[in-house]
């Protein structure tokens, strides 16, 4: 069996001086070793069921710098009544504000690499341009910017929980503050980003604020041969957790020579906030149309303040049926967390597939039968909404592909919606999951040591969020991103998480020798 592997991090957390964001942004988006603050680490995608959607209306400011935003317009008390309001999630270009732009290789901004880079890559560079007197990276003085404001009601029944506010894509890089407080920050226009934000709330009337800014030094990493919008533009989630709640979970299915049985393996973590206890139990219950096919559980054991801790279970599954792009067969999976009274403390159900793939002797295998994929890529892009996507326009753009006959989807360049795995698990879609990190303007950032935890943490959330649909057939590395070493430290740190699956990458030369 394959061995399972979780992780479970604590966020970064920078010192907070008496300076605002807004006094402090050159040590954020032009700073490559900061590209998140105060962040949860990352985890298989769930909402619980005591959450609350933030999508909605939000007054809106827009400006073309930064420099020109108010210096207290995320404080409660300040007054946008004569801002303009946006629809989020949503692109503010789509949305009349600022000007989208598209753009294949070139960046929409004049990108100065330092001499160093420039004598390497010479023949890449005009003898004639502009001498390069600024330090790599540099986001440019021009930078889009977007002030938002909403406002929520914390419900009651809340209290005593831990709350964690969610922002599945925001582009390109984000500040939030709650109640006039510093929150976080996130830099990655495709990964999720996650804050527990317990200690900043009140009870009633809470106020959010977000600063997103179009360009940061993450932005490097986002040069994908698009249209070049901005924005909150996914799900924003307020949700509440019990002090010890399941956190992560990995699914791992194994089928055996004949590939008739299954091992199947559930890779449980917990964590502790404020709590102190022992006794805890997990049990996972795995079942089709009623019939329960699996029943595992694990523990006792305790939990406290700061844990995190991996509880591993395993069962023989007796001729389960096989997920394919023809027979897209769902399980359902339901993990039940209990204390030391036997008393329901968290729980989660999804979907679950069982299949394995190999390649013997340069030949894909699934489930121990030869595959050709037939697949097309696909943008998250859409005439009217941008890149904000609906349920219903992924169905469609899943039926079409199926009518003719395609069998799979490169998810070009980037990790995609939740709903969109969630319904190529239903209706039987190969997914190339593939790695938001395209540098084609600045390819030699592949190569430079300063961008390597930029991309392994790119890699690392997009693996522990997607690593147990079905229908993630394999990953990708991203595209169009250089050869460098970077390359070799995604595939390694994605490995690392998700032992089960193959790699490829998109890149210009034919191969990468990290790839499978």
């Amino acid at each position: 069996m394959k061995k399972a592997f979780t992780l479970c991090l604590l966020a970064l957390a920078l010192p907070v001086g008496a300076q605002s964001y807004l006094d402090r942004l050159s040590d954020y988006i032009e700073n490559t070793s900061v590209f998140e603050e105060n962040q949860e680490p990352g985890r298989a995608f769930h909402i619980p069921a005591q959450s609350l959607s933030l999508n909605g209306t939000w007054k809106f400011g827009y400006f073309e710098s930064p420099a020109e935003v108010p210096a207290d317009f995320f404080k409660p008390a300040f007054n946008d009544r004569k801002w303009g309001t946006i629809e989020v999630p949503s692109n503010w270009e789509m949305q009349g504000y600022g000007q989208a732009v598209f753009r294949n290789v070139s960046a929409p901004f004049y990108i100065v690499p330092p001499e160093e880079i420039r004598n390497r890559f010479r023949r890449r560079f005009q003898d004639d341009a502009p001498p390069f007197a600024v330090q790599f990276p540099r986001a440019p003085e021009f930078n889009p910017t977007g002030a938002y404001r909403t406002t929520f009601n914390l419900p009651r029944d809340w209290k005593g929980e831990q709350v964690f506010l969610r922002f599945e894509k925001v582009a390109s890089a984000s500040f939030v503050w709650i109640n006039g407080q510093e929150v976080g920050y996130n830099e990655g226009a495709q990964e999720p980003a996650e804050y527990n934000v317990t200690k900043y709330l009140k009870p009633g009337k809470n106020t959010l604020a977000v600063l997103v800014l179009k360009y940061s030094d993450g932005y490097y990493l986002e040069g994908q041969d698009y249209w070049r919008l901005a924005g909150i533009f996914d799900d924003v989630t307020l949700y509440a957790s019990p002090q010890a709640r399941i956190w992560d979970w990995q699914v791992i299915t194994d089928f055996g020579p004949d590939f008739v049985d299954s091992d199947l393996s559930v890779a449980v973590t917990l964590r502790g906030f404020d709590v102190q206890g022992s006794g805890y139990r997990v049990k996972a219950t795995v079942s089709k149309d009623g019939k329960n096919v699996a029943e595992m559980s694990g523990g006792p054991v305790a939990i406290g303040p700061g844990s995190c801790q991996t509880v591993n279970l395993a069962a023989k599954v007796k001729a389960p049926e096989k997920w394919t792009a023809e027979t897209p067969a769902l399980y359902r999976l339901d993990l039940v967390l209990t204390d030391a009274a036997g008393k329901v403390v968290d729980q989660v159900d999804k979907r679950i597939g069982f299949k394995k793939t190999e390649i013997r002797d340069g030949v894909f295998y699934l489930n121990g039968q030869p595959v050709k994929v037939s697949a097309q890529c696909s943008h998250m892009q859409h005439p009217t909404l941008g890149h904000a996507m609906t349920e219903e326009v992924i169905r469609r753009d899943m039926e079409i592909l199926k009518q003719f006959n395609f069998n799979g989807v490169r998810t070009s360049h980037y990790p995609p919606v939740n709903e969109y795995l969630d319904l190529a698990d239903e209706y039987g879609l190969y997914v190339i999951d593939e790695t938001g990190d395209e540098s084609h303007a600045s390819e030699y950032a592949s190569s430079l040591p300063a961008f390597k935890e930029m991309y392994r943490e790119r890699v690392r959330r997009m693996v522990l969020r997607d690593r147990n649909h079905a229908c993630v057939l394999f990953w990708s590395a991203g595209n169009e991103s250089g050869e460098g070493e970077n390359i070799t430290e995604v595939i390694k740190e994605g490995k690392s998480l998700d032992p089960t699956r193959y790699w490829m990458y998109g890149g210009n030369a034919p191969k990468h020798p990290a790839e499978d």
